[in-house]
């Protein structure tokens, strides 16, 4: 009977980086409107000393948006919207009795004197490992989007010994087996929660076992973005050294760890940026890839480009899939493109799969969905820190075998 009720309870839940633009887009509109009723919010923190403080960040936030320039809006109106509205919710929220606590005091991180099972953090990257480490001492379940992605030292290259440690941190929790951790560490990758992403998931031992094993995979992905937003020139720019292999390629590359595969070699990569602006905008890639599900010989490839043009639509000039290609022990061939885009999986010979379960349409409430179950059964979920660090790890020795100095030229004309 005490099995059964703890598969019934609701799960307290803090968040942290209540102000975070992907928090306010992504994860309030799922949290604040039921969509998964396995969680219930009891407060979110942040670096203001009191509620009202935080109530005036809110407003703030809220003026911002509101009065962003027109075409600034038009780039990310979807997203714009939500987080106004999310910013709106969560007032209302405090005002009604929702609790509020100081995460930051002083440079060091406050874990709050109170109740809860889970935290959901959307901070900056730079600052998740300090509030990771702190949590993991508590033994407190940990939803991170992005747990991993910006790890550097002064200098924005890769921190080896930042790595290692948040490495040892994790491997610290579970002596034991990784199928049985004591406490659950789960990256929000929300790529994987993607209704193609759960299907391919789903139906992959299906697809193996009807076409054979995997023996490469490439990605191609475009979008659209605005070279003067903020947030364009600050991930992408030349110092930041990560690029869209962060950006978009910490994604695709989790969809090959989530699956058992590892990156081997790195075989080539080259970089260019649009003329005249300090941005990456195309990234190419090759590697080998290992892994029980994967021919001796697999390789994979990506071909990442983000164009910078005002004019272009950014809804109808987005594509972003991945093709999954099989080969059967007589060497015939069948591609699987998983269309993240369009939610749909297909092979070559023109047969959709659905996997098996009925994924939401809101990736959020997937990703809660697999937090949850994770948190009940105490399994690593499939995008476990440990992958994130594995993917970290590949991007990593990426820009460090092929440096982004060195391979920089402007060739977005024939990227394009």
């Amino acid at each position: 009977m005490l099995f059964f009720c703890f598969f019934l309870m609701t799960l307290r839940l803090l968040q942290i980086g209540y102000t975070s633009e992907w928090a306010l887009a992504k994860f309030f509109p799922v949290i604040l409107n039921g969509y998964n009723p396995g969680f219930e919010l009891i407060g979110i923190c942040g670096r203001e000393p009191e509620k009202d403080d935080a109530e005036k960040r809110l407003v703030s936030k809220i003026d911002e948006k509101e009065n962003a320039n027109k075409e600034e809006r038009n780039w990310r109106k979807k997203n714009t919207d939500k987080e106004i509205q999310s910013s709106w919710q969560i007032l209302q929220r405090l005002r009604d009795g929702l609790d509020y606590f100081q995460i930051c005091q002083n440079g060091n991180v406050v874990i709050p004197e109170t109740d809860f099972d889970a935290v959901a953090i959307f901070t900056k990257n730079s600052t998740h490992l300090d509030y990771v480490r702190e949590l993991m001492k508590k033994g407190i379940h940990i939803l991170c989007e992005k747990p991993t992605v910006v790890v550097t030292d002064e200098n924005h290259r890769a921190d080896r010994e930042q790595l290692s440690e948040l490495e040892t941190i994790v491997e610290s929790d579970n002596p034991v087996s990784s199928q049985s951790p004591r406490f659950i560490k789960m990256d929000a990758e929300h790529y994987s929660a993607k209704i193609a992403t759960i299907a391919f998931y789903e139906s992959l031992g299906e697809l193996i076992a009807e076409y054979g094993g995997i023996s490469k995979i490439e990605a191609v992905t475009k979008e659209v973005d605005n070279p003067d937003k903020q947030r364009t020139r600050s991930l992408l720019c030349r110092d930041n050294r990560t690029g869209l292999l962060l950006d978009m390629g910490v994604h695709l590359f989790g969809v090959i760890s989530n699956i058992g595969g590892n990156v081997r070699e790195i075989k080539s990569a080259k970089y260019s940026a649009f003329p005249g602006y300090d941005v990456e905008t195309y990234v190419e890639t090759e590697f080998g890839i290992q892994g029980n599900l994967f021919h001796e010989d697999a390789t994979g490839s990506f071909k990442m480009i983000k164009f910078i043009d005002k004019l272009k639509d950014p809804e109808k000039d987005d594509t972003k899939k991945l093709r999954v290609y099989l080969r059967s022990k007589k060497g015939i061939e069948t591609v699987v493109t998983i269309d993240f885009k369009e939610g749909i999986v297909i092979d070559s010979n023109g047969r959709p799969w659905y996997g098996h379960s009925n994924p939401k349409s809101e990736e959020y409430a997937n990703v809660f969905e697999l937090f949850k179950k994770a948190i009940e059964r105490g399994q690593a979920p499939r995008t476990n820190f440990r992958r994130a660090i594995q993917n970290l790890d590949t991007i990593y020795r990426i820009y460090e075998e092929f440096p982004f100095e060195g391979n920089l030229s402007d060739v977005y004309a024939t990227a394009t």
